[in-house]
């Protein structure tokens, strides 16, 4: 259970970074390209997470989500502006400060939750 809630959040992650790096605004053309971008990303992420301490720190978390991120959206995407792995670079970049968020987020209510325990 904890390995496809990992994923579902890695693809949310990705998709969202993708729909914001992507220029011309929400369509269905930039959903279904982002919806395939986070199933790469998560893919990718059910794949490292076979690997020993793999998402067990912030670090190799943040890192992970950019290089899966990063991946998929090569692979995908057609870049909107400048070399072809700019807008990858931005997405990847992008993901990595929602896992950071993601990651603070939950940190700031487990110790709420200590506190009032």
């Amino acid at each position: 259970m904890i390995r496809i809630k990992l994923v579902g959040i890695k693809f949310l992650q990705s998709f969202w970074a993708c729909i914001f790096c992507m220029g011309g605004g929400i369509s269905i053309y930039h959903i279904t390209v982002a919806s395939k971008t986070g199933l790469i990303g998560a893919i990718g992420v059910f794949g490292t997470s076979f690997l020993p301490e793999s998402y067990s720190n912030w670090k190799s978390n943040i890192t992970f989500t950019f290089f899966t991120t990063f991946i998929a959206d090569i692979i995908i995407v057609p870049t909107h502006y400048g070399p072809i792995w700019m807008e990858a670079l931005c997405t990847g970049i992008l993901s990595s400060i929602f896992a950071a968020l993601t990651i603070y987020v939950r940190h700031f209510i487990k110790t709420i939750r200590q506190t009032y325990d």
